[in-house]
């Protein structure tokens, strides 16, 4: 099921008017349905006792629009699996009170049904960074219980051993090599859990008490100071110290301990959580689990055991919890509906799916030489990164994209409509050999403007794709996710960074992480002779990982003269490269003969990465100094057949070079080197200078 298609069906409702609260359909992102109204009254609502009952009649209240009852007859027949977003406007927040995870369509629980993956959706205008590929799932579980509950609070003191207990039999039956579970040791101070965070958890569950001020419309914890006593931390305080973290959880489970009761407030905990989980995910948590009522022991403890298998699984949020809430179901559980989850994810999708997690590696060398290979090199600084158009998909289509668009806008006539070389010759032979550079140039622009989040999409023009990036901001770009590649490329701290794109994401990257750099094009074409550059003007430049180098390929958005885009720019690139070497610098040369290569987001049929091999790898037989390439290769349900041949393509071009293809996605790559980053021994300088001050020390 987490494979197949879900229809995007969002069910909008905003602040309330005269003639009650006006609520909008659309299905898919783009057929809407008219509006209609709920009753004004609606929020008064209250409960029969009954969950099915009740769920009934919050259905009919909310279709009792005729418009609305048919807009959602017409979106059951048009997508019978279809993701159900139920999106309150934050002016009409009084909404969240009530327990929409109850909806009954006829006898189906809509929030229980694999077919309908349901959330309450928040946007916010903050990037999503995707799906995280690491495995395992390091989940921490901070369980808060001061030791002043009772005699200060009149709250009920939790049984730790229980809710460990409860938690650590969702262990037995999961590999630790998908998920990973820490307790915080007391006292559960909100440093301590922030310190913890640090260590990159990627789920904060949290067990304990909360409140909840009605007037102020504020949430607060019960966490614990230094003494292990009592320390109320207000939602403010909890959200400015998520806000701190370079990267935030990827889901923050909040749960009402075993043991609570209501305080003398009335449901203060879950009314806290209930008010809590917006805020979370204004602040950039991806996707908040709250519960909306007390659990029994039974409910929490099979309902967290599920959920953790299923989101360990596929990685999808909303189909992890109705799947865990189906099996509620099925045990005749009363409180099915308690938990609700804020998500501000269109998708679902948290982590790669857990067969997706890690690629595979192919080649002469073991999995670990390939790893250890490439990151004694990086720390010798002799490593180069070629990066290619699939690293950067999230905000920019590939060229297999813009092929098939252009195709179909152009009347291209024939079967190769995915060869955006092709393509765009066919463009250029009506339409002047300049207009494919132009039309590429806008489409890039355009398409990172529609894939932004509605609330950051800029309203002015713009000349180049580099001003937009820079307009947006990086930072903005990258929040919340830790394995964007640029970014940790740039934490590689190298010299030299090799692009056959023409963005600056690599440029921005590098500038994020504090580097003095510079960015250059290859002049590989006459109308390009005149352009100033660095190694003219300085003959003795040399990049360095301090102040390192950007260099384009194939051209640049800021140069639309130097964009290599038709197949004709292909084939006059390898002639004049060929017959005239030094419109490639000495210093490119040398690190494509004399280092390592890393190649990263490219397929096998990629043009940009076949012209590097044949026009500038394999120049001159220079090939055979090569010690070690990594190639990261992308191809979809490949047989052995076809990795074979791939193997073979490669190795002609990389003679007596220890090669290694990685078999997978980018993401899947950039998440492995990040780990290997991570947990690389430091260089050896480094631990010369630490043990020197360890004698020092003890001296």
């Amino acid at each position: 099921m987490a494979n197949e298609h879900f229809d995007d069906l969002e069910i909008r409702v905003f602040a309330r008017q005269e003639e009650g609260y006006p609520v909008e359909i659309t299905l898919g992102g783009q057929q809407e349905f008219p509006r209609g109204y709920l009753a004004k009254d609606i929020a008064d609502w209250t409960s029969t006792g009954d969950a099915a009952k009740d769920g009934q009649q919050l259905f009919a209240m909310l279709f009792a629009d005729s418009i609305l009852h048919n807009a959602w007859v017409e979106t059951r027949g048009q997508a019978p699996q279809r993701r159900i977003r139920l999106r309150i406007d934050p002016a009409a927040a009084e909404l969240h009170t009530l327990p929409w995870e109850l909806l009954y369509d006829s006898d189906v629980l809509l929030s229980a049904n694999a077919a309908t993956p349901f959330s309450r959706y928040l946007p916010i205008a903050l990037p999503w960074g995707g799906a995280v590929e690491e495995r395992p799932i390091r989940v921490l579980v901070a369980i808060s219980n001061p030791g002043d509950l009772t005699a200060k609070y009149k709250l009920a003191q939790l049984d730790i051993e229980l809710e460990r207990e409860t938690l650590e039999v969702i262990l037995k039956d999961l590999d630790s090599n998908t998920i990973a579970m820490d307790f915080l040791d007391p006292p559960v101070t909100l440093a301590r859990i922030e310190a913890a965070l640090r260590e990159g958890y990627h789920v904060l569950h949290y067990l304990g008490h909360g409140a909840f001020n009605q007037r102020r419309k504020q949430a607060a914890l019960y966490l614990e100071d230094d003494a292990g006593k009592t320390q109320i931390v207000t939602d403010d305080a909890l959200i400015g110290m998520l806000a701190r973290q370079q990267v935030r959880p990827r889901l923050v489970f909040l749960a009402a301990c075993q043991s609570a009761g209501m305080s003398e407030h009335g449901r203060d905990t879950t009314d806290a959580f209930r008010g809590l989980g917006p805020k979370l995910v204004a602040a950039g948590v991806p996707a908040v689990v709250a519960m909306q009522d007390f659990v029994a022991l039974a409910t929490a403890r099979q309902l967290s055991m599920v959920f953790y298998q299923r989101i360990t699984e596929h990685g999808i949020a909303d189909l992890a919890l109705n799947e865990a809430r189906s099996t509620l179901l099925t045990a005749n559980r009363p409180d099915v509906a308690v938990p609700v989850l804020f998500m501000r994810l269109k998708s679902g999708q948290i982590w790669g799916s857990e067969a997706d997690a890690r690629g595979q590696i192919l080649g002469s060398q073991r999995p670990q030489i390939f790893w250890s290979g490439i990151m004694g090199n990086v720390q010798k600084g002799l490593v180069t990164p070629i990066i290619g158009p699939r690293v950067h998909r999230e905000w920019l289509p590939t060229p297999q994209e813009i092929a098939g668009w252009w195709a179909e806008d152009h009347g291209y006539p024939f079967p190769d409509r995915d060869s955006l070389p092709r393509v765009a010759r066919y463009m250029a032979s009506s339409q002047g050999e300049d207009f494919p550079r132009q039309e590429l140039a806008y489409i890039l622009m355009d398409e990172l403007i529609a894939r932004l989040p509605e609330e950051l999409r800029p309203t002015e023009e713009f000349a180049t794709l580099t001003e937009l990036i820079e307009a947006v901001g990086w930072q903005t770009l990258v929040a919340d996710n830790p394995n964007e590649p640029h970014k940790v490329l740039a934490g590689l701290n190298l010299p030299l960074y090799l692009t056959s794109n023409p963005d600056s994401f690599m440029t921005e990257a590098l500038a994020a992480a504090g580097k003095t750099l510079d960015r250059e094009i290859c002049r590989w074409n006459e109308r390009l002779d005149g352009l100033p550059s660095l190694f003219e003007d300085d003959p003795d430049y040399e990049p360095a990982p301090d102040s390192p180098l950007v260099y384009h390929l194939f051209g640049s958005d800021e140069e639309l003269d130097s964009l290599v885009v038709t197949e004709d720019h292909y084939l006059d690139y390898l002639v004049r490269i060929s017959a005239q070497m030094e419109r490639l610098p000495n210093r490119i040369w040398s690190a494509l003969t004399n280092s390592s290569l890393l190649f990263i987001g490219y397929s096998l049929d990629d043009w940009e990465f076949r012209v590097i091999l044949r026009g500038l790898v394999a120049t001159r037989d220079r090939r055979r100094k090569l010690k070690h390439v990594g190639v990261q290769l992308e191809m979809a349900n490949a047989s052995e057949e076809e990795t074979e041949t791939a193997q073979t393509f490669l190795q002609q071009y990389f003679q007596e070079a220890d090669i290694n293809i990685y078999w997978g996605t980018p993401e899947q790559f950039i998440a492995e080197l990040r780990e290997q980053m991570e947990s690389a021994p430091a260089p050896r300088a480094a631990r010369v200078e630490s043990r020197s001050r360890s004698r020092s020390a003890r001296r």
